[in-house]
């Protein structure tokens, strides 16, 4: 539970960076159109990472902990082209609403692999070749 612990504080340091970013983007009248979304894919995304890294960090082994990231990364896929679809649905905004969301996920979704990565380093192995 400590792994958990561990990538849930580096996951609200990344969020809290990336809010900074947003906000200080708002001042530009440029992304003053894009600002409400980025804020409904923040949080949108934190909570699908938090969601899919409590589920990664109970793997008690490699093959495991392969199944459930990829599995969770599928998921994630979908939800977030799901997310866009009914964006683009309601506000029926312009292509370029794409690019921070997809900032959004690619930072979380680097971050989130980058730390579970280190977390399956330490995983026992079953001893099955592959």
């Amino acid at each position: 539970m400590t792994k958990f612990r561990h990538f849930v504080k580096s996951l609200l340091k990344l969020t809290f960076a990336m809010a900074v970013v947003l906000f200080a983007l708002g001042f530009f009248k440029f992304f003053f159109p894009y600002l409400i979304i980025s804020w409904f894919s923040l949080a949108f995304f934190l909570a699908l990472t938090i969601f899919s890294g409590y589920y990664n960090s109970r793997s008690i082994k490699k093959p495991f902990f392969l199944n459930i990231f990829f599995g969770t990364l599928a998921v994630k896929f979908v939800l977030s082209l799901a997310f866009i679809f009914i964006y683009f649905i309601i506000f029926d905004p312009t292509k370029w609403v794409i690019l921070p969301i997809m900032f959004i996920f690619f930072a979380y979704k680097s971050s989130e692999t980058l730390l579970l990565v280190r977390f399956a380093r330490d995983l026992p192995d079953d001893g099955m070749p592959l």
